[in-house]
């Protein structure tokens, strides 16, 4: 009798040990997919990410599931995606990281990529459909329409770091509060003794007293943006490096430098004030 207890105890013993020895495992197989998974990269040039936005040198990336089929971005110190909500019209700098996803219309999933010279894309893999790239995560109903420097948050010419937006992006961050209440406090300064054009008059710029204002080229956000202000050396020291243009001969044009074509100038009304700002390419400059 003691003799069959005693093999029974070994009996539970060893299946016991067996038992933990499958856990530990599968939690070593587990571990060692999560670290796989979550293995982070870091671009080492400038990229493209869609067809309009570039991600920073220093961006990091990972994947975030098994399937490969979704990346998320962490960018680097200042910078900060601009996200846009088309059900809501909603635009907002995110408060974390962006991510880049490709689902499948039926039956299998895609797989993301990247590739130095094509940034982020969709491969088949076992989808028996179609697959679709977007500028976001998969839970997220937002999609990713720019980068900005956010550290560059009151009016600089001499920001050395820039904005990447798309076509959306660059009317959605005159959406952005902290962005357009930058610009007003800045002319709110510069008018705050002096009487400010009439801004919303149609072309404006040709009732103004020639010699007397000039375009001030800067940047907020890292992105360009032109701005009506007296032509008086004493604003240099509130517009460190001011870029002035003269009202008669700018800004009538954007230079596109990189991506895309049919740059063009565009100008944007707010709190009765206005500014310049490029538009039809991924990098455009204003003359």
């Amino acid at each position: 009798m003691k003799t069959k207890i005693l093999y029974l105890g070994l009996f539970i013993g060893l299946f016991s040990l067996m038992i933990n020895v499958i856990s530990c495992d599968k939690e070593d197989v587990t571990n060692t997919e999560n670290k796989a998974i979550q293995q982070k990269e870091v671009l080492k040039e400038v990229t493209l990410l869609g067809n309009e936005i570039n991600l920073p040198i220093g961006t990091q990336w990972f994947y975030t599931n098994k399937e490969h089929n979704e990346v998320e971005f962490e960018l680097p110190k200042g910078y900060k995606f601009l996200l846009y909500n088309k059900s809501t019209g909603e635009f907002r700098i995110a408060l974390d990281g962006g991510g880049y996803s490709c689902t499948c219309s039926e039956g299998g999933s895609c797989t993301t990529f990247y590739n130095k010279d094509l940034g982020y894309g969709c491969l088949q893999s076992n989808c028996s459909g179609s697959c679709t790239g977007k500028n976001a995560k998969l839970a997220s109903g937002f999609t990713i329409e720019g980068v900005l420097y956010t550290d560059n948050d009151m009016l600089d010419s001499n920001s050395k770091e820039k904005a990447s937006l798309s076509e959306i992006g660059k009317i959605g961050i005159f959406k952005i509060d902290e962005f357009k209440n930058e610009i007003k406090r800045t002319y709110d300064i510069v008018y705050k003794n002096l009487d400010k054009p009439n801004f919303s008059l149609d072309n404006f710029e040709s009732k103004l007293e020639k010699n007397k204002y000039v375009v001030a080229k800067t940047y907020l956000y890292g992105f360009e943006i032109g701005i009506v202000i007296p032509n008086d050396s004493n604003l240099d020291n509130l517009m460190p490096n001011l870029q002035r243009i003269a009202l008669e001969d700018a800004p009538k044009s954007c230079s596109c430098s990189g991506g895309g074509s049919g740059c063009k100038l565009e100008k944007e009304g707010l709190f009765g004030y206005v500014a310049y700002y490029c538009t039809g390419c991924t990098t455009c400059t204003m003359k």
